[in-house]
């Protein structure tokens, strides 16, 4: 057992900085915190951060990526492998609620991509979510092919434009929950010669 401790110790610290960090970034927001106001908040020295994480960026890249895993288990958990295409659009927008569900699951993550000033991290975030989720997409569109729902060339590219595309509409400001769906739902279709 003496062995298995000492592998896990560094795992366990790092995983209590960040934790930390989040907490502190979504109390003073991101720009204000420093590494110095950050091993204060936590009770160790500076050095120990240091020899964790190289920079404050680093923790934030760190807590972008355990977020955004957050969310993609929490939507391709539930995500049912049969959908037809028109299923799997309609899907599209519930998936947009289950976003925000995942988020509040963690009220500290919630926080922190919710705090004034840290809009850029949440933007971030949904790109970071969209990357990951790119090559479930591009399956999607090849099985439909597959099964002659749809008749493109190129679906990998199409899966890109498609995903990229509804990003845009996640970050365009005044559409009502929706219109954004309604949109979103659009133009897969459209993409899709549906």
């Amino acid at each position: 057992g003496e062995i298995m401790r000492t592998v896990k110790e560094p795992d366990v610290r790092k995983q209590e900085i960040l934790d930390g960090a989040i907490r502190v970034f979504a109390e003073k927001g991101y720009d204000k915190t420093t590494i110095s106001t950050l091993a204060k908040a936590l009770g160790i020295s500076q050095g120990l951060c240091y020899r964790y994480f190289a920079s404050k960026e680093e923790i934030y890249y760190a807590a972008i990526e355990k977020y955004s895993d957050l969310i993609l288990e929490d939507d391709l958990h539930r995500q049912r492998q049969d959908l037809s295409i028109y299923e799997w659009i309609d899907s599209i927008g519930r998936t947009l609620g289950r976003l925000t569900a995942a988020e509040e699951k963690d009220p500290q993550l919630y926080a922190l991509f919710h705090t004034a000033g840290n809009r850029a991290m949440h933007d971030q975030l949904l790109l970071r979510v969209a990357a990951k989720l790119l090559p479930h997409v591009q399956q999607v569109l090849r099985k439909a092919k597959a099964k002659g729902e749809i008749a493109i060339e190129d679906t990998d590219n199409i899966a890109v434009v498609g995903l990229y595309g509804e990003l845009g509409l996640i970050f365009t400001e005044g559409l009502t929950e929706e219109e954004r769906i309604a949109s979103i739902s659009m133009g897969w279709k459209h993409l899709l010669k549906l």
